[in-house]
């Protein structure tokens, strides 16, 4: 097969890899240049072959699973959405109705419907506990000495 046909499978190998990020395609893609470049040399189409074959098969048992421990470390420990929103800090809007404790906080410019554990006034600060559904659960934050 002539070179330029390894080189089209390789570059569309690439660009398919950017839509899947798992380096997979990346490896192929490689896989395919290398065959492309046997062509180039004058080897037969066998020979292509296991350049291709090989080639690929090292680059995905040993460049990818390197590649993706390098790249991907950290993206498991990211929260995203409103899990993100457990653990910070929010305004109170509107303060607690006494009969059911169901007030309103402030978050990044979205307005939450809050269930509060404790009284607090409107500007306090308090601390998404959890969430349920469209309901955030927050408790008030207590100042230290220090801090007053």
């Amino acid at each position: 097969m002539a070179y330029y046909v390894y080189l089209i499978l390789g570059v569309m190998f690439f660009i398919g890899e950017v839509f899947t990020m798992d380096f997979s395609l990346m490896c192929i893609g490689l896989g395919f240049l290398g065959a492309g470049a046997g062509a180039w040399l004058g080897l037969g189409f066998g020979w292509q072959v296991v350049i291709f074959i090989l080639l690929s098969l090292a680059l995905f048992v040993g460049i990818r699973p390197l590649a993706l421990k390098h790249l991907y470390h950290k993206s498991k420990n990211i929260k995203m959405n409103v899990d993100a929103l457990i653990g910070r800090t929010v305004v109170v809007l509107t303060p607690p109705n006494p009969q059911d404790n169901i007030g309103r906080v402030k978050t990044d410019g979205d307005n939450w419907r809050a269930h509060f554990a404790a009284p607090a006034q409107a500007g306090q600060d308090v601390k998404v506990e959890k969430i349920d559904g469209n309901t955030l659960f927050v408790t008030p934050i207590q100042k230290t000495e220090e801090s007053k």
